[in-house]
């Protein structure tokens, strides 16, 4: 049986793969959070915000349901508000339309939220614009007087009229310009957007490995803290065996031939080949230490 690497040993090599293996996404869409009421609903503000969103090739729209879905359950998992808080904090722009309880509760958290209210797109339906709430008064106000949070008040069946709807898009795309130009996102491993990008490859030279030795990989390559690296990494491996890039096996993971084309498809093969060569030699020796590579990054 090969021995596991040593702590000291994935630090060295989360080190080597963050700084000279990992290739952030090569796309450079604008990244959504889609908040609002069921999103199946097609009467829904948000159904026709996605719908219309979608139909911009320079927009990437994320849903908490599809992002975190294995992480809302389980034995003693995290709150949809916890991973909604982490995601958020990764993406360019949070548009929110409250027009749901669950919606109103998020509207809440994000505008309380110093870090993510200036990320804050959100889409009011005008007959209530003037009406005395606890909404208007409160989670909206503080959007409002925010340097760059942004409160849009328009009739939802104007994001699907032929007429209007270019309109809506225009004045949610220059918000949301201005947000990233004051408040931009980082593409490396923390963003958890990111991460996959470099589980992948982390699997991939290793062979087979836990979701333990992944986490820690995550933890050392990001300075993050355990739950953070612990929901950046199970959110990757559950995106990543959606899109057939790894599988597991048993207690492991592995990487399936597409995975393997793809991190080729970024790295040239010889460097990822001299390092895998060197983790196999040190789980089959009782070595104590990981070799440094000369990686040489294959950028598109």
């Amino acid at each position: 049986m090969m021995n596991k690497l040593q702590n000291s040993e994935l630090k060295i090599l989360a080190e080597e793969i963050r700084d000279n293996v990992f290739v952030p996404s090569v796309g450079r869409k604008r990244t959504v959070f889609l908040c609002g009421a069921d999103l199946n609903d097609r009467t829904t503000g948000r159904h026709k915000m996605a719908k219309l969103l979608k139909s911009k090739k320079n927009y990437e729209v994320l849903y908490p349901e599809d992002i975190f879905e294995d992480l809302m359950y389980g034995q003693g998992q995290y709150s949809l508000l916890e991973l909604e808080n982490v995601l958020a904090s990764s993406v360019d722009a949070i548009i929110l339309l409250p027009e749901s309880p669950g919606s109103f509760a998020e509207l809440g958290a994000f505008a309380s939220n110093e870090k993510l209210v200036c990320k804050i797109v959100c889409i009011g339906e005008k007959k209530y614009k003037k009406r005395k709430s606890f909404i208007n008064y409160g989670p909206l106000r503080i959007i409002k007087s925010n340097a760059t949070g942004k409160l849009i008040n328009i009739s939802y069946d104007d994001i699907e009229s032929d007429y209007k709807k270019e309109k809506v898009y225009r004045r949610i795309n220059a918000s949301i310009t201005k947000i990233r130009n004051e408040s931009p996102v980082y593409r490396n491993v923390a963003n958890i957007m990111e991460t996959e990008n470099f589980v992948l490859p982390c699997v991939y030279l290793m062979g087979f490995v836990s979701s333990s030795e992944l986490c820690k990989l995550v933890h050392y390559a990001t300075g993050e803290s355990e739950e953070i690296s612990d929901i950046a990494t199970k959110s990757s491996i559950s995106r990543l065996i959606k899109n057939n890039y790894i599988r597991r096996t048993q207690s492991e993971y592995q990487t399936t031939s597409k995975g393997m084309d793809r991190v080729r498809s970024l790295v040239k093969s010889v460097n990822l080949d001299r390092v895998r060569t060197e983790i196999i030699n040190s789980q089959q020796r009782n070595k104590t230490m990981v070799k440094s590579a000369n990686f040489e990054s294959a950028h598109p």
